[in-house]
């Protein structure tokens, strides 16, 4: 393959990931003019065409979402070789696009990151910082830290050293109006669940020595941890949350737990990548790093 037809299927790629024309070539550093022209000689290879352009939107073909999905993977195999050989000759170098959860990634992950962003300066680091769910084998991630183990094919994991505690927990008025004494007063309470790919309103509950899995009936859902935390300060509801937001809290009574009898099971952290990316040296690298840094 010479230079020309990879840098036109590359540029193809970028315009499907990023939903447009203008998009690609602001990521690319071309001319939209540019992109336009990579994308017609690639159609004009291939003797069909693979995007309906439109005013309003973009729309593939058929025959271009047959293309990208062929290509994808082995496009990304390729520079991901070039990558380590570069990386091998000259240092560790090159993109890591990485997705941590908002509330711990700010709290414990960004802190690491910064350490390994000092140890290794010529890895650019492309760092997503939410709660919704990132698809590794489809959104072009490299690493993501869950915490939650997943079950999808096509990923490694690895636990991280430590265990997290969480605690069903509301203001201490908003405890004196709705007292919590039993799972069932907390499946009948004003909850507030936070939401990423799905609501997480299934609470699984120690109680009296038994385990009881509650499916909880949100009051509010919310797309962040911090906006579930800021909520019950607010006096809004009782809520499931980490112990390193509400810990001061609990100490200094602004928040109160919404029965010392239920009890919920420490949480554990993982480092998760795609099973195609396990030779990527910088992907290793990163891995490591959090694994030993991350207590």
């Amino acid at each position: 393959m010479n230079s020309a037809i990879f840098e036109n299927i590359a540029t193809f790629l970028r315009v499907v990931e990023v939903g447009g024309f203008l998009a690609a070539a602001r990521e690319l550093g071309v001319a939209q003019s540019t992109v336009s022209r990579r994308v017609s000689e690639l159609e004009r290879r291939l003797g069909t065409k693979l995007i309906e352009r439109t005013t309003r939107r973009l729309l593939l073909t058929e025959a271009g979402k047959q293309h990208s999905e062929a290509v994808r993977l082995p496009l990304q195999s390729l520079i991901e070789a070039e990558d380590n050989i570069a990386s091998d000759s000259v240092g560790m170098q090159g993109n890591l696009r990485v997705s941590i959860p908002s509330g711990f990634g700010r709290k414990e992950v960004l802190p690491s990151l910064a350490k390994f962003a000092q140890q290794y300066p010529m890895v650019r680091l492309d760092i997503d910082l939410s709660d919704r769910y990132v698809d590794l084998l489809t959104d072009e991630c490299d690493l993501a830290v869950r915490s939650s183990e997943p079950v999808t094919s096509g990923l490694e994991v690895r636990p991280l050293k430590g265990q997290g505690e969480l605690h069903i927990c509301a203001t201490p008025d908003f405890l004196n109006e709705n007292p919590i004494h039993s799972p069932q007063d907390l499946v009948d309470a004003k909850c507030l669940v936070l939401n990423t790919y799905a609501p997480r309103t299934l609470w699984p509950v120690r109680f009296e020595g038994a385990t009881h899995r509650l499916t909880i009936k949100p009051h509010m859902l919310l797309s962040s941890i911090e906006a579930v935390y800021d909520m019950t300060l607010r006096g809004m509801g009782v809520a499931l949350l980490p112990g390193f937001l509400v810990k001061e809290d609990l100490r200094n009574g602004r928040l109160e737990l919404a029965s010392p009898q239920i009890r919920l099971a420490s949480i554990r952290h993982f480092v998760v990548w795609p099973t195609h990316k396990s030779t990527l040296k910088r992907v290793q690298t990163l891995r490591e790093h959090l694994e030993a840094d991350l207590v």
